[in-house]
Parts: C-alpha cells; structure tokens; sequence
C-alpha cells in the first residue's frame, strides 16, 4: 500500500464528532423513542453465592404496568460460553439468568417488562427469592484454601493454571550482585464510563434489531444469532453515540441476549439503560492481581532474571467472547517490559471468586506489568546504588536491536527507548530535581519524582488471540466504502466511535486513500447490516491500525475503480489521471475533468461500494517515557502532581490534536487508578463501592496539566506506519506517580491504589 500524500493525514484537524456532542445533538441508547417500546429492568441477586430453591413472580406479574417477567426457566435460553482453548484452562458456562446457583452480587436473575421503567423497578421489588446460601469466595487466598467452597459445582477454583521458564532462571539469581523480591497488589477497578451499558431491541419480519452501546457489534450480533437460533444475517446491530467505552463495552453481556429474545417474544420493542449501580456491581470490573516478584541483576545494573508467582481474581465467570484468561495472559507476556532480560520464570493462576467478573479495561494487563516492572527498576537501583534514570538506560533495548523478541515472544517492531527517556527527563527537569527537593524540604514539603517507562502491543492480529486461546475472536476488522451519487463518500468499519475521534482520524485516512478533499467523507456508525463486514471491534488500540489498514484497502479500490472509468470515458492512462475537487482530471489540464458524481450516476449500483478486511502482520508496539514531579502532604495523605510529561511514540500520527486528547485522557485514568478508585468487597463478597459516593473519581482539579513530547517512529509492517495509542497513557502512569510518592515519602509501597489513609501512615514513618 502507498504511503499518504501530502493530504489529510498527519494534520491537526478539529474532531467533527466534538460539536454535536457539546450542543446537546448526539443520540445514545436511552435517548431512542420507538413506537411501542417497552422499558426492562434486571433483578439481581442480593447475595454472593446461594442456591436459589424458588423465584415467584406472581405479585410482580400483577402490578400495574408489567407485561411480563422472565426467569431463566422462561426463556430456556443456552448459556454464554467463550471459545477458550488455552492450555491448562477452564471457560465456565455463563446463563443469562441465573439458573441453579448466583455467584456474585448482581448477578441477573430475573427481567421484568413493563411500560415505564417506573412500573418495571416496583414490579421487580416484588418478586420473591428463596435461597439457601452457600459460603462466599471473597478472596483468591480464601479460594485456594484446601477445602474451599467451589463456585462452580465439580471445579476446581482455577480457570488457569500454567508454567513458562525461559533462560537459566536459577543460575541467575545464584550469581547476582543484587536480587529484589517484593509482593504487589494492585486493586480492582471498574472502567465507571459516562454513559452505562444500554440497549434497545426491535422485532423484525425474519429476526431483531438491536441499537447498543457496545465496541464489538459484529461480535454482539454473532452472539444473538447463536442464542437465540437465528441466522447471522437475521440480526442487524447499530451503534448510536456511544458515552466511553474502555473495554468495558468490548464484551458481549447476558443482558443485551435476553432483551432481544423478550423484544422477539412480545413482539415489541424493548429498551434496558444500566443505571450506575448495576455498572458498578454487574458491568465487568478489572485489574485485580497480586503478583510475588523477584528480580535479579548484576553489579553494573543488567537485569539478569526475573522470577513470578502471578495470581489473577477473575470473578465468578470469563467475559465474553475474551474467556477467564484475559489479565492472566496480557501482563505475565508484559512483563519484561522495554528492557533486555536474561531469563524468566513465570506461575500463572487466574482464580475463581463469587465476584462479579473481570474483562477488559483500557491497558488490560499490560497497565499491571509496567507498575511492576518501574517499580522494580526504583528498588534494583537503591539496592545497587544507581542513579534510578542510568538503570533504565543500561536495560533499554536499544534502537539498533530492532526488531526485537522478547522471552515472551512479543517482537518489538521499531522505536527509540532511550530517546524517549531522555526527552521525557529533560522536559521534567531530573538533572536539577535534587536540588528542587531539598529547597522544599527546607520548607516542610515532601517532593518526589518518578519515572516509568513502557511498551505496549496494539493492534492485535488473529496470530496473538489464537495463540492466546482465545479462539473467538477475529483479530481483524473490516471497513465499507461507498461513493454517493453526490460525489461524496460514507465509511462504514467494525470498529464503533467509542470517543476515541475516529469520526475525524477515518474521514482523513479514506481522504488520502481516495484522493479526494476530507470535507467529501463522511464517516457513518458501524451497524452490521452495511456490506459484507465482520470484526472484532474498537478496543486494545486497534482502530487505527486494523480497521485503518481496512479503510485504505477499500478506499485504494474505490480509487482504482474510478481511475480505471474515467481513463476510459477520457481515452487515457490512469498514470495520467489525478483526483481533485470532486473530480476526476488529466494532470495539468483542469479544463480536461469529469465529477465523481458523474461516474457514481453511470456505473452500476455496487461499482463503487468496496468491503475489506485487515488482519494486521505483525502486531505494532508503541512505547513511552512517563515522568511527574508530585507533592505529598504528610499530614492528610494528599498527593497533588505538580508537573507530568509524557514522551510518546505511536509510528505515523494521524491527527495530533487526537493523539494528545487520548494521552491526556488515558493518562488522567491511570492516575485514577494509582490514587482513587476501587472496588471494594467485604468478607461476605458483598459490594462496598456501588455508588460514585464511594467509587472515587478523579475530577478535572486532581489531573494535573501534561507536557506531551512526540517521538515518530514508523512501524514497518503496518499500514502507513501508524501504531496504536488509545491506552498508552493508562499504562505509563501508575508507575511514573507511585515511584515519585516512593520517592517523596522514603518508604517503599508496593500497592495500588495510594490511598490518602496508605499514603499518610506511610509519611508519618517516614517523618518519624
């Protein structure tokens, strides 16, 4: 494929999709009205685990408003599976109602139908559940006890169990001058976006369709079809404004199934809006792990080996399509992080627990595995020593070794590491930070500075997920070009506008792949029944190069196509021709020309409507230096980041405005994640944190400003170079403002997130 011209991509250009939004004119799921519709609410289970011995609708059925209740004996419908073929794993069945057992609190078990959404959440407050309760899992500690309770009846409390040794791992730590061996833990969170899950369901002639806000429709549509016995073409999924995503929204839910199959049975529309305490109890949480780690180096500083005992607590069930392996297998792979390593030794256990499940969240896996790895580099250079910037330069694969495969086996494409590290401390100021610190000492302030660099892998191919087990999913997207008898074109992928500016970043691509001015594109939301498509969906930074990749594949048709008419109507060479201002023309004769409108009219109906797939090569690794300079107060555990720079390189950037608005968001959720939020669950596995009056937040007054300094480093092996960046920020973050707390209290902590409770007993033995 060419390259770009001088066109469209690489400009900074307004996000179309921004003034809509800000006016109050974008359409999520809740704001659709359709004739008839019905609204549905979820009753879910008050308990972590129990058997249910009865659920009497009688009283809910006769309440003013209701249609009908389901319960999983009403709808007989099969259970979610994900297609998991990974080695020593175990992929649950998931019912869409709780059938037999609840797992977790909020576990669905009932669905209620009724005019008003009103009439529908007092229906449900009278059915009557009788349970029989089973002992809780709360804890993988407590699951892996001899003798536990098991959440699924005949299993063990394992979906995976594995071993991976590479290099002599024992002859290592016998010979190094330093070894460092520490437990971490990092919280569980929830992705919390703006808008909840939603979906509206609408009966149709031979099937359904469904509007959702979802990241995966074509996923989502596969899933309705199996369950519910329909052909895949009798279900079409559309994707309105959809409020944030964030992996959250990758899955596909039980609850978007059973609004479908009610919508089919009664023959009308029906609509389910989550509110926020079933996302923050029901909607797949994220992250929890704790990790013993030892490393090892030698006296100059080399990473010599690293040892890893990885515990993973998945929850009740696997997310769907994604499985029960998901954080297992993203961050034990992550681990080794940007630097050379001599050997690895890894044991991996994702756990099961009467938790609501884990799935994806932007940075999967990878967000634990650089926390882990910057902290280590933090302690390997007390212990040696070393100024904490010279041993990650020592350790920094270097630009000359690309491509690079790692222990793990990911092969790093391209990239300057130690470039990015040093722009990123010269825009912070390390070389005078000492000296900074001590001055605020003198004044009673605490001062620290940390640093964190990354790698990530984005834009994933069918290669990785095979490899991963994680048979279910595609690992390529799709795109559909077409030419409006106006001249215009419309660009359709698999991969929704979850936020992320694609409704800009495709309308520039498809300009430069078409030859045509970007004010001619207009990029339309995916909806399944649009050309020939499948895919696997807007989430792991994929959108740019995967469906990207697919974008230009159809456009460079489109092209040709319309070169190839116009050298006939024009009896020339396409060589010769050139597309400019909504025309085709001889180059250096605009007098010799013929409007793309003209062509469209002429030609048959499908001549310019072109489908394409993406399955990427190799899968593309951008990579970061994250260093903040934060200010601890020893008095109230407050931590406040005075400065934050980030020095980025995501291959060929298509529209830096974009790029930066992702690292400033995705970095703004990284700082969360180290100072704010977590899910909470008590001894019982009973929710602490359902309401945004415990799950903390950041607002715009605790994110600090960020310095972004871009590095651009093209890909070789993917579409214009061009690598991912939506989670890159999310990634780099936890351990650039947890090294700098470490290094303004003097104590070492070694959990996430720092809250001010941590951070103050923390300083207060630092002070005394």
């Amino acid at each position: 494929m060419t390259a770009p011209g001088e066109g469209a991509v690489g400009r900074s250009v307004p996000r179309r999709e921004d003034l809509p939004l800000l006016t109050g004119r974008g359409e999520f799921v809740d704001d659709l009205v359709l004739g008839g519709a019905l609204e549905a609410v979820f009753l879910r289970s008050p308990v972590a685990h129990a058997r249910i011995r009865s659920i009497d609708t009688t009283a809910a059925l006769a309440s003013a408003g209701v249609e009908t209740v389901y319960t999983a004996a009403d709808l007989a419908l099969p259970p979610l599976v994900s297609p998991c073929e990974s080695p020593n794993s175990y992929s649950p069945p998931r019912p869409l109602l709780a059938f037999g057992n609840v797992r977790f609190v909020g576990e669905a078990i009932a669905l209620v139908v009724a005019d008003s959404r009103y009439a529908a959440e007092d229906a449900a407050e009278l059915i009557d559940l009788d349970f029989d309760l089973l002992e809780p899992v709360p804890s993988t500690d407590q699951a892996l006890k001899n003798g536990a309770p098991t959440v699924h009846e005949g299993r063990p409390n394992l979906y995976l169990e594995s071993w991976f040794e590479a290099g002599d791992v024992d002859g290592a730590f016998a010979r190094a001058a330093a070894v460092v061996e520490r437990t971490f833990r990092h919280a569980r969170v929830s992705a919390a976006p703006i808008e909840p899950r939603g979906v509206v369901a609408e009966p149709t002639d031979d099937g359904v369709c469904l509007w959702s806000s979802t990241q995966g429709p074509h996923k989502l549509q596969l899933a309705v079809a199996e369950a519910l016995g329909l052909e895949r073409a009798q279900v079409q999924v559309r994707c309105p404004d959809v409020g944030g995503g964030f992996g959250q929204k990758a899955h596909v839910y039980p609850e978007e199934i059973v609004v479908a199959a009610a919508a089919i049975q009664l023959g009308r529309p029906v609509k389910w809006t989550e509110d926020r305490v079933e996302n923050l109890i029901g909607a797949t949480h994220a992250r929890e792990q704790h990790l013993h780690v030892r490393v090892a180096a030698d006296a100059e500083g080399l990473l010599t080996a690293l040892d890893v005992e990885q515990t993973v607590d998945q929850g009740a069930y696997g997310s769907y399509p994604h499985g029960p392996t998901l954080e297992a297998h993203t961050t034990s792979g992550l681990l080794p992080g940007p630097y050379r390593l001599g050997a690895y030794r890894l044991h991996n256990r994702a756990v099961a627990t009467t938790k609501c499940p884990q799935g994806a969240y932007r940075g999967v896996g990878f967000v634990v595995a650089a926390w882990i790895h910057e902290r280590a580099m933090d302690l390997l250079a007390a212990e040696l020593g070393l100024d904490r910037a010279e041993i990650r330069r020592r350790n920094l694969i270097r630009h000359d070794e690309f491509p690079y495969e790692t222990l793990t086996h990911h092969r790093y494409d391209s990239g300057d590491y130690t470039r990015a590290l040093d722009i990123a401390l010269v825009a912070i100021g390390y070389e005078n930070f000492e000296e900074e610190r001590l001055s605020a000492a003198q004044q009673g302030r605490l001062l620290g500075l940390g640093i964190s660099c990354y790698v990530e892998p984005t834009g994933m191919n069918s290669a990785v997920f095979k490899a991963r087990g994680m048979v279910g999913i595609e690992g390529f997207d799709g795109a559909h070009v077409a030419l409006e008898t106006d001249g215009r074109a419309t660009v359709w992928t698999t991969t929704p506008s979850i936020g992320q500016g694609t409704e800009t970043t495709f309308a520039q691509v498809v300009a430069d792949a078409l030859g045509m001015d970007m004010a001619g594109v207009r990029v339309a939301h995916s909806d399944t029944a649009v050309g020939s498509l499948t895919g696997t969906g807007a989430f792991a930074s994929r959108s740019a190069v995967s469906a990207g990749g697919a974008v230009v594949e159809a456009g460079t048709e489109v092209r040709r196509r319309l070169l190839e008419d116009a050298a006939d109507r024009m009896e020339s060479s396409t060589c010769d021709l050139e597309i400019v201002d909504g025309g085709v023309r001889v180059v250096g004769s605009p007098e010799s020309s013929i409007p793309i409108r003209e062509l469209v009219a002429g030609a048959d109906a499908d001549r310019y409507r072109v489908s394409a797939h993406w399955d990427p090569p190799d899968v593309t690794y951008p990579y970061a230096t994250h260093a903040c300079v934060v200010e601890v107060d020893a008095e109230t555990g407050r931590v406040a980041i005075l400065r934050y720079v980030v020095a980025e390189d995501c291959g060929r950037v298509i529209n830096p405005l974009i790029v930066e608005g992702q690292i400033h968001g995705a970095t703004a959720q990284g700082i969360a994640e180290t100072l704010f939020e977590q899910i909470v669950y008590d001894d019982e596995a009973q929710v602490q944190t359902a309401s945004f009056m415990d799950y903390l937040v950041p607002t715009a007054r605790e994110v600090p400003a960020i310095e972004i300094e871009h590095l651009e480093t093209l890909s070789p092996t993917s579409i214009w170079g061009i690598k991912g960046v939506g989670e890159g920020g999310t990634v780099g973050a936890p351990g650039a403002v947890s090294n700098g707390v470490c290094n303004a209290i003097g104590v070492e902590l070694n959990e996430l997130p720092l809250t001010p409770e941590l951070v103050r007993a923390a300083a207060r033995r630092f002070r005394s």
